[in-house]
C-alpha cells in the first residue's frame, strides 16, 4: 500500500497545545497545497490566506478562523477561468470521534487533535465556501450565450408575418435536408 505524501512540518500542528496557548497561527496557501480544490477545479492561480485563532470550548480545541484570497475555478455556464473571492469566517471544534451535537455553535471537525493539518481545514473551508455552480454574472462570460426567442402564437398574424417565416426559413441550418436523397442512392 502507499504512503501517504509527506506533509510540511509547518502546516502540521498539536490543536490542544494551541489552545491552551490561544495561539493565532497565519498561514497562506497556494494551489499546489491544496490538492481537493485542484480536483474541484480550482486553477493554478488559486491563493488563500487563512487565520486560525486557537481557544478551549469544553475541554477541547476550538478553531475561530477567517479565510482571505482568491479561488481560480472554471466558469459552468461559458468554461473560462473565473476568479472567485474568497472571505469567509468559520468556527470549528476539532473532536476525534464523531458527535451528535454543535456544542456553542461551533462545527464539528473530526480529526486528530495532537497533528491537525491546517492546510486540510484551511482547504475544506474553502470548498464549502465556494458556490454549488461557480458561473461569471450575466453578462460577463467571454462567449455569448444562445438567445432563447419566446415561441410566437400564429393565431391571427400580422400581414407580412409569412415573409418573416421565409427570411428565417432561409437562413435556418438543416443539417439532415439531403439525407432523404443520399438513402435513395444506396
Amino acid at each position: 500500500m502507499p504512503r501517504p505524501p509527506a506533509l510540511p512540518a509547518d502546516n502540521i500542528v498539536d490543536a490542544e497545545v494551541c489552545a491552551r496557548a490561544g495561539s493565532l497561527i497565519t498561514r497562506r496557501f497556494s494551489a499546489a497545497d491544496l490538492p481537493r480544490l485542484r480536483e474541484a477545479g480550482g486553477g493554478e492561480a488559486s491563493s488563500i490566506e487563512a487565520e486560525f485563532q486557537f481557544s478551549q470550548f469544553d475541554g477541547r480545541p476550538a478553531v475561530a478562523g477567517q479565510l482571505h484570497g482568491v479561488a481560480v475555478v472554471t466558469c459552468q455556464r461559458c468554461m473560462q477561468p473565473l476568479a472567485i473571492d474568497v472571505s469567509d469566517p468559520f468556527q470549528v471544534l476539532i473532536v476525534a470521534a464523531e458527535r451528535s451535537d454543535e456544542p456553542g455553535g461551533y462545527e464539528l471537525v473530526v480529526a486528530n487533535p495532537l497533528r491537525l493539518d491546517l492546510s486540510w481545514l484551511a482547504e475544506e473551508q474553502v470548498l464549502l465556501a465556494l458556490p454549488l455552480v461557480p458561473m461569471h454574472d450575466n453578462g460577463d462570460c467571454s462567449e455569448p450565450l444562445v438567445e432563447l426567442r419566446p415561441l410566437e402564437s400564429h393565431s391571427g398574424d400580422a400581414p407580412g408575418a409569412a415573409a418573416d417565416e421565409e427570411s428565417t426559413a432561409e437562413t435556418r441550418h438543416k443539417p439532415f435536408q439531403d439525407l432523404r436523397d443520399l438513402l435513395r442512392k444506396q
